[in-house]
């Protein structure tokens, strides 16, 4: 429907296009008289003609949509035919509903006005609303052709394509209409839903585009960042940083804390660090950059660098437990049991019922040999996860600690139940067999499928020789245990195996070697010490 200040411009309009003659005037050379010559008779019918339209339109504003459709047609009857009176009356019947004649009067403006965009647009939009998007998109495509530079035009095609399901048409469309158009940035953001909900193959690069568009909005940039992923090419982001108006941007460190995160998953830990680090340069109090990297630090061995960040990280998030986590986990790595102890005694009061809290808690007391206590947070934690593996070969090594054999037995027992393939399983209930001398021939075929599962295992090794020990195969468990000691020498309960197998073989000075050795990793180990000073009482008179 028209607006009322439409109206005098398409009285003019009509004017125009009835080529209505001026009156003849002539001018007597002897008077001042102007004489007028007769208006002819098919003139005055245009002239009825234009008025039947403008009481078209009047009764158009008013909302009297049939009376205003009888006055256009009254018009058309006077001679006044133009492709806007068509229009008119297309537009009349599609207020009252009559869409097949709406379309019908539409295509007949067409008709009289085949160079004029406004009545093909109507008519788009009109196949638009009745569901006919195919032939709205033939309209609008043939209209790009003419008008390449119009941004509304290029929308709406990309309106079309995305209701066709053409995901790639639409997106190329939108983006034309915004590099038509520049403040169009809707264009851009519809593009960027429509690759998010579609989950195509360049939606980070849409999305790209919408935030160069306005580097500042931290929308876009949140979005931006939520779209990144390992498939990106990280060197082209990073590349965005060169922008001085994205660095304002309220939401930069986030997009620091994602880049870091994603070359921390591609391995490159070094740039994983360099953006974790710019991230707390901005907001030092970053729960997400403070947790990766304090976890990065202690991958790398920066034990006390990790500390340090796990304790502003716990100062700022008291209620956060992996502050306490990360610290403890590098406390571990450094050995300070007692240190753990404290500090997660302090968090178990926050999170009693936190499963890493209570398991991480019994490590440190396994690790410190105080198995009793040990035993009571192990169950905890399971009690909390009753799935989890850990867990139970955590608990059943601690009952076997603590001569619940019958416990310990169950649990090794369910664990090779659950996973066939479970190796360690199979090694620890060996060597639990072995060392309290029950069932040495079934620990020797659970010690022989531990190694079938995972042949270079030094604990695993050792288990299978100490078998062959008790059962006095003194040759083999020479092989078996030196073979261990090849993978991996930092065992004292490896060594000190060793010792007694060459002791058994009479190759006493090589054993007192090994138990030297042994002694320097478990200095307090006081049936070694025996041992030594026994061989060393016995080498003279040998």
């Amino acid at each position: 429907m028209l607006k009322k200040s439409n109206i005098v411009v398409l009285f003019f309009l009509f004017v125009w296009g009835c080529s209505i003659p001026r009156a003849n005037i002539e001018t007597v050379s002897d008077s001042t008289e102007i004489k007028l010559e007769k208006i002819p008779q098919e003139q005055m019918q245009d002239l009825s003609g234009i008025q039947f339209f403008m009481d078209g339109m009047m009764f158009m504003e008013q909302g009297e949509y049939s009376r205003a459709i009888i006055e256009f047609q009254e018009a058309i009857e006077k001679g006044s035919n133009s492709a806007e009176v068509y229009h008119s009356i297309s537009e009349g019947y599609w207020m009252i509903q009559k869409y097949d004649k709406s379309i019908y009067y539409s295509l007949k403006a067409i008709e009289k006005d085949p160079i004029s965009a406004d009545y093909k647009i109507s008519l788009g939009k009109k196949y638009i609303a009745l569901n006919e998007l195919n032939l709205s998109l033939e309209i609008f495509e043939e209209l790009a052709q003419n008008q390449t530079d119009n941004a509304e035009i290029l929308f709406i095609i990309g309106d079309l394509k995305s209701k066709l399901k053409d995901i790639d048409g639409a997106l190329v469309y939108y983006q034309e209409a915004y590099d038509k158009d520049n403040s169009l940035t809707l264009a851009l953001e519809v593009a960027a839903q429509l690759a998010i909900e579609s989950n195509h193959r360049d939606t980070a690069l849409v999305i790209k585009k919408l935030l160069l568009s306005d580097p500042s909005n931290p929308e876009y940039l949140k979005l931006y960042i939520e779209s990144i992923t390992q498939t990106n090419k990280l060197y082209e982001i990073e590349s965005l940083l060169d922008n001085d108006e994205l660095k304002s941007n309220p939401f930069i460190n986030n997009l620091y804390n994602q880049l870091a995160y994603e070359y921390l998953s591609s391995g490159y830990y070094d740039k994983s660090e360099e953006f974790f680090e710019k991230s707390l340069e901005i907001n030092n109090k970053d729960r997400f950059a403070l947790y990766y990297l304090s976890t990065l630090y202690r991958e790398s061995g920066k034990f006390d660098q990790s500390i340090a960040l796990s304790e502003r990280h716990i100062s700022s998030y008291p209620d956060d437990k992996e502050g306490y986590i990360n610290k403890s986990i590098s406390l571990l790595s450094l050995q300070r049991f007692n240190t753990v102890i404290d500090e997660l005694s302090n968090a178990l009061k926050l999170f009693p019922e936190d499963f890493e809290i209570n398991y991480f808690l019994g490590l440190a007391h396994y690790s410190l040999k105080e198995f009793e206590s040990s035993e009571v947070f192990y169950k905890k934690a399971l009690s909390l996860d009753t799935s989890s593996i850990p867990a139970m070969h955590a608990l059943a090594m601690v009952y076997d600690q603590n001569k619940k054999w019958d416990k310990s037995d169950k649990l090794y027992t369910d664990l090779i139940t659950i996973n066939t393939k479970d190796a360690q399983a199979y090694n620890n209930y060996a060597y639990s067999l072995i060392e309290r001398n029950e069932d040495v021939a079934y620990a020797l075929t659970l010690a022989k499928k531990a190694i079938e599962l995972s042949p270079k295992i030094s604990s695993y090794l050792d288990t299978i020789g100490w078998i062959y020990f008790k059962l006095n195969d003194f040759e083999k468990a020479k092989e078996f245990i030196g073979e261990a000691i090849v993978y991996d020498e930092s065992s004292s309960v490896v060594l000190e195996h060793y010792g007694d197998v060459l002791i058994k073989l009479n190759e006493l000075d090589e054993a007192l070697i090994f138990y030297n050795k042994a002694l320097d990793l478990d200095q307090e180990n006081a049936e070694l010490i025996e041992k030594i000073f026994n061989y060393n009482s016995r080498a003279p008179n040998e």
